[in-house]
């Protein structure tokens, strides 16, 4: 006889999907075999399900960084300037996963579009600033931006401003949030000294970042 008419398309069967019936097959025969052994008690789950519970849990981190300035870098007064030349810390905790971040320009390229977590502890030293015979003004204050494609103002940026009427030596300036960024983009932190003499980023200041996800 002639063919029939072709049936509908199955439903599309995911890894998620497979998992689940996976999951479900072991808890059935658990329960199966708990009944005729020991009917009074209940059913526990099997130790490889879960495992394989713990494992569908966490998901490796492919894009994350830990760096700190190398050295001292000098930044001139009503100066912006970028920071370049970091590094991995010997010590046990700073990581580098990846290949986003250079660190010698101090760079941090995306190799995916996705929202990404950043953070800067920039240490300054404002002595000469305290040193200048002009009196600090209103304006003398310090800007720390972690910026897109060195596009502070075009682009949204992160930024944290403080002055310099700080009566210690160093002070720390924290700058930390979420940007999304296209792949290709790179983003990296910028100082802007405005006021009437030079400051000193301290080597040590770190710079971090993560791929939060896509």
């Amino acid at each position: 006889g002639p063919q029939g008419p072709p049936g509908s398309p199955g439903a599309e069967v995911t890894q998620e999907v497979l998992l689940q019936e996976f999951k479900e097959m072991i808890k059935e025969a658990t329960e199966k075999r708990a009944a005729v052994d020991k009917p009074n008690e209940p059913s526990q789950l099997p130790t490889a399900l879960i495992t394989l519970e713990s494992m569908t849990s966490y998901r490796r981190i492919e894009e994350a960084f830990h760096c700190k300035l190398k050295g001292p870098v000098v930044v001139d007064k009503k100066t912006l300037a970028e920071l370049q030349n970091f590094q991995t810390p010997p010590a046990k905790g700073a990581f580098l996963r990846g290949t986003g971040m250079d660190q010698s320009t101090g760079r941090f390229t995306a190799p995916v579009t996705g929202i990404y977590q950043f953070s800067a502890n920039v240490h300054i030293d404002h002595t000469e600033v305290k040193k200048s015979k002009n009196q600090l003004r209103a304006r003398d204050n310090v800007r720390v931006l972690i910026c897109i494609e060195s596009l502070c103002h075009r682009y949204t940026s992160l930024e944290m401003i403080v002055g310099l009427e700080s009566n210690s030596k160093i002070f720390t300036v924290s700058v930390h949030g979420l940007l999304e960024l296209q792949a290709g983009q790179y983003t990296s932190i910028f100082v802007d000294n405005a006021a009437g003499a030079s400051t000193t980023i301290q080597n040590g200041s770190d710079f971090m970042g993560m791929l939060l996800g896509v």
